[in-house]
C-alpha cells in the first residue's frame, strides 16, 4: 500500500503543479491509463489498510471484516486502471485467490457443533469441533 499511496500522491503532487488536478482526477480513458478508476482503487486499498491496523482491527473486527470484503472493489478498479495488459500479468494470483475464496465457501457450507470450549491462562481458547459426516 506504501508504494500505491506514493504512486498516487506523487502523481497528485505533480497534477496540482500543473493545475489541472480536479480534471485529471475525472479522467476516465477508454484506451491507455484511467485515472479515476485508480483513485476509486486507491481509496479502497487505503481503506482496508487503515482498517488493517491494531488499534481498529482489534477495538471494531466487524468493521475490519466488513471494509475487507472491498479488495473487489480494489481489483476490479486497479484492473480498469491499468488495462488489461497489465493486470494479466496478475491474473494467475487472482485466479488462485478467486479458486480459494470458492472452495472456502463451499466446503463453509456443511455444519459443525462445537464439542467443548476452554479458556487457558495465557488467553488462548481451545474449541473441540465435531467433525461433518464425510459424502464419500
Amino acid at each position: 500500500m506504501a508504494l500505491f499511496s506514493l504512486h498516487g500522491l506523487f502523481y497528485v503532487i505533480g497534477w496540482a503543479m500543473r493545475g489541472c488536478l480536479v480534471e485529471e482526477l475525472i479522467e476516465w480513458k477508454n484506451i491507455g491509463i484511467a485515472h479515476l478508476p485508480g483513485v476509486i482503487s486507491l481509496a479502497a486499498g487505503l481503506l482496508i489498510w487503515v482498517t488493517s491496523l491494531p488499534g481498529v482491527s482489534r477495538k471494531n473486527f466487524e468493521l475490519f471484516l466488513y471494509t475487507h470484503q472491498l479488495y473487489v472493489v480494489f481489483v476490479v478498479f486497479l484492473a480498469l486502471h491499468v488495462g488489461d495488459f497489465i493486470f494479466m500479468m496478475a491474473g494467475a494470483g487472482i485466479f488462485l485467490f478467486m479458486l480459494d475464496r470458492f472452495l472456502r465457501f463451499f466446503q463453509s457450507r456443511k455444519t459443525v457443533a462445537i464439542l467443548s470450549a476452554t479458556c487457558f491462562p495465557c488467553g488462548t481458547i481451545e474449541l473441540v469441533l465435531s467433525k461433518p459426516a464425510s459424502k464419500i
